[in-house]
């Protein structure tokens, strides 16, 4: 049951993360055609953009966690020991669970601090735009205890197949 509620979760992420990006791409082509073909640029593009790009990158760095795309080094699995790949998985897993738990909850007293706070053009509350982080570290902390409750690891994209 909880395996399938977060199936449904990251799909949802997935899907709003395809949506937010269309959608910026979608507004910088307005901005584009508007500033260039009728000589009139809107005033209120480039903040949208702005702050469609920040959820983007932030759901775009839970993504590449769920394949394992992020930078690391890889020395420990050149050495082709199973059991010391997984335990320094979990180790960096820990880690980040740890990361994640710590600065969600620093985020949270930011998004209450700015939930006042308008944007300068489209007068939306900055906390909604600062509010990707926090989806972004529950999304990874949810990966995380997902995969250690019920295992489903993706294989390490680092470790050359022959």
């Amino acid at each position: 049951m909880l395996l399938k509620f977060w199936t449904s979760v990251e799909w949802l992420a997935r899907g709003l993360l395809c949506a937010l990006l269309s959608a910026m791409v979608l507004v910088c082509l307005g901005q584009v055609i508007s500033r260039y073909v009728f000589n009139d640029p809107l005033t209120w593009s480039e903040e949208l953009a702005r702050y469609l790009f920040v959820w983007v990158g932030y759901l775009s760095a839970w993504f590449a966690w769920t394949k394992r795309a992020h930078i690391a080094l890889d020395a420990v699995t050149y050495l082709r020991l199973p059991g010391l790949e997984r335990a320094c998985g979990r180790i960096v897993e820990a880690l980040v669970l740890v990361y994640c738990g710590w600065t969600l909850y620093a985020c949270l007293g930011f998004l209450r601090l700015t939930s006042n706070q308008p944007s300068a053009v489209l007068d939306v509350p900055m906390s909604t735009v600062y509010a990707g982080y926090a989806a972004m570290c529950v999304l990874i902390i949810g990966d995380i205890l997902i995969g250690w409750a019920y295992g489903a690891r993706p294989p390490s994209p680092a470790v050359p197949q022959e």
